[in-house]
């Protein structure tokens, strides 16, 4: 694949290091030399120094025949716009951008462009390590949903269908002893048997903390 990305600190850097490293064409576009230094000279991509939102460097660095667009700068109002100019004007098939302040996601939202949001899920990530130790956050769908890997640790639910029906979510994996499989409805569950759902947020806490207590609430 052909990929641009504009911003070249430590998650864009990285980033580019390992999709160039995979074999894919990568182009990095940071204002400041200093950052685009990051890449070091095993890099195999092109660097641009340049405006991230600037047109004319856009199209220096292939953005017309881009596959994908990342906008990994740091500054939120960037990232919106220069993701809206290659979604928008360039046409790139997938664009995604990251954002810091959470309020703002549900511009990107409006405007259709696919986010990550580092503070998000950080949040997740350290509240389930403290207070949700059954759970683990695969991926943030939005504010209030994401998918979750939870282990039936106290509670033996009789079947799939039970966990939905009670909390309001889907089970699309279920893994006893190591080993995953897509359950039907009617797929029994044991003590020890982890769960990959999706659920809102209210329903992963009383979800976890019914699998502590060992009853539901």
């Amino acid at each position: 694949m052909y990929i641009v990305i504009i911003g070249c600190g430590k998650l864009g850097s990285g980033l580019a290091i390992e999709l160039s490293n995979d074999g894919h064409d990568v182009v990095v576009v940071d204002k400041y030399a200093e950052n685009l230094e990051r890449l070091g000279s095993g890099f195999n991509g092109i660097r641009i120094k340049g405006v991230e939102i600037d047109n004319d460097i856009l199209i220096e660095a292939g953005i017309e025949q881009a596959d994908v667009f990342l906008a990994l700068t740091q500054a939120d109002n960037i990232n919106i716009m220069a993701s809206q100019i290659a979604k928008d004007i360039f046409k790139v098939p997938r664009v995604i951008a990251r954002i810091y302040d959470p309020s703002r996601e549900v511009i990107y939202r409006q405007l259709g462009l696919k986010t990550i949001n580092p503070t998000e899920l950080g949040i997740n990530i350290i509240k389930n390590k403290i207070i949700l130790r059954n759970s683990e956050t695969k991926l943030i769908l939005c504010n209030d949903m994401s998918i979750e890997e939870i282990k039936i640790n106290k509670l033996n639910f009789n079947n799939v269908s039970e966990i939905e029906d009670k909390f309001n979510c889907r089970i699309c994996a279920v893994c006893k002893n190591g080993d995953f499989k897509i359950p039907d409805r009617n797929e029994l569950l044991d003590k020890g048997d982890k769960i990959i759902c999706s659920i809102n947020k209210e329903n992963k806490e009383k979800l976890v903390k019914a699998i502590m207590k060992g009853k539901l609430i």
